[in-house]
């Protein structure tokens, strides 16, 4: 089986008729072989049909676009500027815990808005995990230990999230920690 065999998409014909009406628009066709060449368009079936239409008027058949399910949508432009300093935003949480973040948002952020985003999303995570291990110090102290458990829990989880924050940044994502309270806008 040809490609001229294929039946055309109702897409297809639509990007046909465009075509005939910016020749028509243009002046490469009267109002007579306008009409003539959109009706052969409209009723075409197969491909040779529809690049049947354009005989004597263009070289090349009309292009034919893939079905809408099978394109791929275009990936969103990522800025690349501040991405490493990104990741050293949500880093300076393991060694400083909500310290570093606020320092970077409060001297580089400052100058680009793309480290003051990540700037500021560290440092409502760190801030979040600061009052939810001091939270748990406190139930932990009322409940005679039986809470304990809890903290490398947490631990674990604020660990892995903070190191996904920084790749996150590094890959130009914009990631968002969950489980996090925005005081800092």
């Amino acid at each position: 089986m040809s490609t001229s065999d294929l039946l055309v998409t109702p897409a297809q014909r639509d990007r046909a008729v465009e075509i005939l009406q910016e020749m028509y628009a243009d002046g490469r066709l009267d109002r007579f072989e306008f009409d003539t060449r959109l009706e052969l368009a409209l009723k075409s079936r197969t491909r040779a049909e529809l690049n049947g239409t354009f005989d004597g008027l263009v070289s090349r058949p009309v292009p034919t676009f893939a079905p809408a399910a099978f394109t791929r949508p275009p990936l969103p432009a990522r800025q690349s500027e501040g991405r490493g300093m990104g990741l050293v935003t949500h880093w300076l949480g393991f060694p400083t815990f909500f310290v570093g973040p606020a320092l970077v948002a409060a001297g580089a952020g400052k100058q680009n808005p793309v480290i003051r985003k990540h700037a500021v999303e560290a440092l409502n995570f760190q801030l979040s995990a600061f009052g939810l291990f001091a939270l748990l110090g406190i139930v932990t102290g009322v409940t005679g230990g039986f809470t304990g458990f809890l903290f490398p829990l947490v631990g674990l989880v604020w660990f892995v999230l903070t190191g996904i924050g920084g790749i996150a940044a590094l890959l130009g994502s914009d990631f968002r920690y969950p489980f996090t309270l925005r005081m800092i806008h």
